[in-house]
């Protein structure tokens, strides 16, 4: 793994994204920003973390589903079978006119701004 500058970068952008090809090379922005630069033959390939693995990974296995089929960022709440069916029940009951309107007064105090 290479950590570079911006600077380091733009200065040997050619030897940077060669050496991309063959090991991790992430540009420090700032003080806590990280750009990774990825080398893939497809645009449109997915790269995860640990993090999002483990998460996607800890939803039991009958409840899990593909969250790219609902949110194009793969949100992993998306992932979850339960959160889903959640949401669809929601939706077709507000279609059905099964749901009641709230005031503005009312939507204040369900978000807890009153």
């Amino acid at each position: 793994m290479k950590i570079i500058t911006t600077r380091e970068f733009r200065q040997e952008t050619k030897a940077m994204f060669e050496l991309a090809e063959k090991e991790k090379v992430y540009v420090k922005r700032g003080k806590n920003k990280y750009i990774s630069l990825v080398v893939t033959d497809d645009p449109e390939k997915m790269m995860f973390t640990k993090d999002w693995v483990k998460e996607f990974l800890a939803i039991p296995s009958e409840f899990r589903c593909d969250p790219f089929d609902y949110s194009p960022s793969g949100d992993l709440f998306y992932a979850d079978r339960r959160n889903v069916e959640h949401l669809e029940k929601s939706i077709e009951q507000v279609r059905n006119g099964k749901t009641k309107k709230l005031s503005k007064e009312e939507q204040d105090e369900f978000l807890g701004l009153k």
